[in-house]
């Protein structure tokens, strides 16, 4: 079966739907939330994610609240006393106290360097980045289970090929995630890609991820498999190392990969390196990588 090639305004409006889903699943959301002043929880253990005004953000549990004030105690232990009217939002905190030290969840948890890892977006979230600074992309979740993401290099003035990668989630607990999707390739009069299956063990800190994909090509599918292994591990507040690695189909050989992400509260860094070993002991290294990403709705 061969599609038709697709035409030059098609990458474009590819890119346009997804940035428009991004706009209304979390511009929307968030200018609702503008408009109504946020209800404050009840005091409690729990830890909350505090917005002020200003910008600034602080982890801190409610001590207590009156109809102009709110007292709050930071993971540190020190008492802030807060106008109502300064605070711009508050929800519960997505991360963990290590050490006394509030580590906020890696907003880059779906995926490594480049594979999916088991992992969703929730409803509302998404992000828009580039993988080695030429290739953009985006994603938003369209549901807590479904997730779409696409995009397109940039180069020579064209946005060719361009991809679109659904995916689903089909087991969520707390230490295990997994996932089945597809990442389609759209070019000349082709859709080459890879159907996937894929399963994380353990949480957004420390976590090992597993997969196995068929590529295919139109109608045809390769027989053959390709695995990939990949782990991630939080060293500090800010760092976590990565490491992916595919053994490829047809005794092509293995590509391996390492390096770290640098985590912000919503924009992350990735930088490392990439190299091969062909099936005959021949090999190539290395290929620097250096990604960024920017996360919205979280």
């Amino acid at each position: 079966m061969h599609l038709p090639r697709p035409s030059s305004a098609l990458p474009g409006r590819m890119l346009l739907l997804i940035a428009s889903l991004i706009v209304v699943t979390t511009a929307l959301p968030a200018a609702a939330r503008a408009q109504t002043p946020p209800d404050i929880p009840a005091p409690s253990d729990a830890l909350y994610e505090v917005r002020l005004g200003d910008g600034s953000v602080i982890y801190a549990r409610v001590v207590e609240f009156d109809e102009a004030r709110v007292v709050f105690e930071t993971v540190g232990g020190a008492r802030l006393d807060v106008e109502r009217t300064g605070i711009e939002g508050i929800r519960p905190a997505r991360g963990q106290v290590v050490d006394g030290e509030f580590r906020t969840e890696d907003p880059g948890a779906t995926r490594l360097f480049f594979t999916s890892t088991g992992r969703s977006l929730e409803r509302g979230e998404s992000y828009v980045g580039t993988y080695v600074v030429v290739l953009p992309f985006a994603a938003v979740g369209v549901t807590d289970r479904f997730t779409i993401v696409g995009g397109a290099p940039v180069l020579f003035g064209e946005l060719e090929p361009f991809y679109l990668g659904p995916k689903v989630q089909i087991l969520r607990h707390l230490e295990v995630q997994a996932s089945i999707g597809t990442l389609a390739f759209f070019f000349d009069d082709e859709v080459v890609g890879v159907a996937y299956g894929v399963a994380t063990f353990g949480d957004t800190d420390d976590a090992l991820s597993a997969g196995i994909g068929y590529f295919y090509s139109g109608d045809e599918v390769l027989n053959e498999p390709a695995f990939m292994v990949g782990g991630e591990t939080r060293v500090s507040r800010r760092i976590k190392l990565l490491t992916e690695n595919y053994i490829l189909p047809d005794a092509v050989g293995v590509v391996l990969s390492g390096g770290v992400r640098i985590i912000g509260d919503r924009f992350n860094t990735e930088v490392g390196a990439m190299g091969a070993i062909a099936d005959g002991g021949d090999g190539g290294c290395c290929v620097p990588l250096i990604n960024f990403s920017y996360s919205f709705g979280r």
